[in-house]
């Protein structure tokens, strides 16, 4: 009586987990765009954190700095010069050591900052470099996806059409339950095989009686164990 539909069901579940298979690929695909687009979102990230970097250094101002210093140096070597004491010389003097002692501090400071700038500059024409690259190659991606997709999707949709003819052949008790137990098990098989007296999925035991009647196609019969629809392997042959 119900073997029949025993018979549609494992294909019914053959094509659905071959429909599963498709919609990982599609996923794989999809994957494809959100990878670069969030390598994209963080290289955007890591510009504007250099960007930032680079503007700490203060280049321009300690550039002014170096100026202001070295304009008071020349000043007080000028008024060296003109000193007429011994005093004065060594005032000056002092002075003069104490103002080339910060220039050189800020000189060192300062080609350090450029050396640092410099190579912030580099790294953001890499990573600009790579944006405009890599927005080409998302289009062309995109295009590419898009063809992979619905090649995929065609398959499903054909497979979908024999899923829906089988189901309309089920013994209507048979496709009720299934109905309910697919959705209580989703993702998971809301099916296992009777193999041997046991549940292909939990492997729990069940009696004689049961087994019978289900290889028999005279009852529909759910796994006492795990709560799944139970196929009999007699149904593979039928």
């Amino acid at each position: 009586m119900f073997l029949p539909s025993f018979r549609h069901l494992i294909e019914i579940e053959a094509l659905k987990k071959q429909n599963m298979q498709n919609l990982v690929h599609v996923s794989g695909e999809n994957k494809r765009i959100s990878d670069l687009v969030e390598r994209r979102k963080l290289t955007n990230l890591q510009i504007e954190s250099l960007q930032e970097e680079e503007k700490k250094l203060n280049l321009p101002e300690h550039l002014n700095t170096l100026g202001v210093a070295e304009k008071r140096l020349k000043k007080l070597e000028s008024q060296l010069a003109l000193s007429v004491t011994e005093k004065e010389q060594i005032a000056f003097e002092n002075q003069i050591k104490l103002i080339k002692n910060e220039i050189q501090t800020i000189e060192t400071l300062y080609f350090e900052n450029l050396e640092r700038s410099e190579a912030i500059e580099h790294e953001i024409a890499t990573k600009k470099e790579f944006l405009d690259g890599s927005a080409r190659t998302l289009e062309e991606i995109k295009q590419e996806v898009d063809s992979n997709i619905a090649a995929e999707q065609k398959i499903i949709d054909n497979r979908n059409l024999r899923v829906r003819a089988l189901e309309d052949t089920l013994h209507p008790s048979l496709r009720s339950l299934y109905s309910e137990l697919e959705q209580k098990f989703y993702p998971k098989r809301p099916v296992s095989f009777l193999l041997d007296k046991k549940c292909s999925e939990c492997h729990m035991q069940t009696d004689s009686i049961l087994k019978n009647s289900l290889e028999e196609g005279r009852s529909i019969e759910i796994c006492p164990s795990c709560g799944r629809l139970l196929i009999p392997e007699t149904a593979k042959i039928y």
